[in-house]
């Protein structure tokens, strides 16, 4: 029997508080009729004019209705809807998920390993797909929403200002959401769709692998602004352990018009789970490397391997993970990257064996220096009688190298020439600068390898994040094993010359990348091996 002086809600037990927000209390509570534990969310509708009053209770009856019709593992369920007999404030009883809000993790790690945001996010991509279907939309996707349950999967909590689809519910002149996480068309006061809630899940995509949020500012204004007309700084320019296909998922996600955005959650999750398959199908592969280089090592191992049919097929499905989502030129390039790299890899096949086919013949000459073009032989030459010597009997030098050679022939076959094939490894040299204009040169054992002119972008859009202009990157192929790397950068007014050298252990077919960094005010350069 329970305790008396217990503090109720209706039927519910009051254990503990879980939370305050805007409008109202969640609790942790009891429900005795069947011993469950429950959330219970109310609403404090005291000091509300009457108006106000009438438009919470409707948000709030909108927020059961559509919540109550929702069975999905990756959504919070609704039990229960009623009212406080005391103030008569509404309150909605909710699934207990013990665990963690996604923005208290974030507080704490700042940022998500790749492979746990990736799955977060297909996860979370699933449910709205399956919300949007029922015709619900959230129109308040952010980490505070979203709680991480003790075997550590998402689920979405509080459709608290969703709406049915089939039975819009609108408040003039309010907006509803959290400015940071918003759609643009939120903030324009247009109507919304499931799309704004794909938008504010590539934000939260893009605040787990970079430690914030896209859109920062010190005011709500300043925030809306630049969520309706900047563009943010790709993911991997930040932080450049980040695949570069992560920010063509990132920036269709968040894309300004919801027509160029995925249209489905499916669509979102499908090219998540592409991209997780992606790194996970290769034991040991770096989520540093990039499209160019991958498909150039899968190319040149099609090459001198399994021949240009497999280079092909193989290459061909990496390209498709990893541009059939980006923009068209970005498909064309790829496409023609591996065209490019499957020609020159035949080409070097023709070139090998057409040098075999010369080294034997070369052999042959100097095995026969005798024999004619046309094969035959020539007369043999006059031996002279041999001449005997008290002390040495010696013959002609000429007719003892023949002698030898013609024995060598006769009592050994002729050993195959083996081909001698150098392997590679893949370097590729990401630069982050604050150069407008500069060159960057890169010596390989003291030899020069690259040239690259470097251009920064403006300050104005960029200034937000520690002033960084440029972000640029070169792929090299240098020979396997140990090597001494030089780098350096001249700034096109002849202000700035910093050079600098590392060294590496190069392993054949490997993926390697060397981070270049200048710090903010391009004094120093940091070479670093990721």
């Amino acid at each position: 029997m329970g305790n008396p002086d217990t503090k109720r809600i209706g039927r519910y037990e009051i254990l503990g508080e879980l939370g305050r927000g805007a409008m109202g209390v969640v609790y942790k509570a009891r429900d005795p009729q069947i011993d469950r534990m429950v959330a219970l969310k109310t609403i404090s509708l005291r000091g509300q004019e009457p108006e106000a009053e009438r438009e919470f209770r409707m948000r709030f009856l909108n927020e059961a209705k559509a919540a109550g019709r929702l069975h999905h593992p990756g959504i919070v369920s609704v039990f229960d809807v009623g009212e406080d007999e005391e103030n008569q404030d509404p309150y909605i009883v909710l699934e207990y998920v013990a665990g963690e809000a996604l923005n208290r993790i974030l507080a704490r790690e700042r940022k998500l390993p790749l492979e746990r945001a990736l799955q977060l996010t297909e996860e979370i991509a699933t449910a709205l797909e399956y919300a949007h279907e029922q015709g619900v939309t959230h129109r308040d996707i952010k980490p505070g929403n979203i709680l991480i349950n003790q075997e550590g999967r998402a689920k979405i909590a509080d459709f608290g200002i969703a709406k049915l689809n089939l039975a819009t519910l609108t408040i003039p002149g309010r907006v509803l959401g959290t400015p940071a996480y918003m759609a643009p068309e939120q903030l324009s006061g247009t109507s919304s769709d499931g799309r704004s809630d794909l938008f504010s899940l590539g934000v939260i995509l893009y605040a787990m692998v970079v430690g914030h949020s896209p859109f920062q500012g010190d005011s709500a204004t300043t925030v809306c602004f630049k969520v309706a007309n900047r563009e943010p700084v790709p993911a991997s320019a930040l932080d450049l352990n980040l695949p570069r296909e992560l920010d063509a998922v990132i920036s269709r996600a968040m894309a300004k018009d919801p027509r160029r955005r995925f249209q489905r959650g499916a669509e979102f999750a499908e090219a998540v789970a592409e991209l997780r398959s992606l790194y996970s199908a290769e034991p040991g592969s770096s989520t540093r490397t990039g499209t160019r280089t991958r498909t150039a090592a899968l190319a040149q191992r099609a090459a001198f391997g399994g021949g240009p049919a497999m280079g092909l097929a193989y290459a061909a499905k990496l390209v498709r993970a990893n541009i059939l989502r980006a923009p068209i030129r970005d498909l064309m390039l790829g496409v023609a990257t591996v065209v490019m790299l499957l020609i020159v890899g035949v080409q070097t096949r023709l070139l090998v064996f057409s040098h075999r086919e010369t080294a034997s013949n070369v052999a042959a000459i100097a095995v026969h220096p005798d024999q004619s073009p046309d094969g035959s032989e020539p007369p043999p030459p006059p031996v002279p009688a041999p001449s005997v010597s008290s002390s040495v009997v010696k013959a002609p030098v000429v007719s003892s190298k023949k002698s030898a050679a013609k024995k060598a022939v006769t009592s050994a076959p002729r050993a195959p020439k083996k081909e001698v094939v150098v392997a590679l490894s893949n370097v590729e040299v990401a630069v982050r600068h604050q150069f407008k204009d500069a060159t960057l040169s890169v010596w390989v054992d003291g030899k020069l390898a690259l040239t690259r002119e470097l251009h920064g972008g403006t300050q104005k859009r960029l200034v937000v994040f520690s002033g960084v202009r440029g972000n640029d990157s070169e792929t090299l192929q240098v020979p396997a094993g140990k090597h001494v790397l030089r780098v350096r950068a001249q700034s096109s007014d002849q202000t700035v010359d910093l050079s600098k050298t590392i060294s590496a252990d190069l392993a054949g077919g490997g993926d390697q990348t060397l981070a270049v960094t200048f710090d903010k005010h391009n004094t120093a350069m940091l070479l670093q091996w990721q």
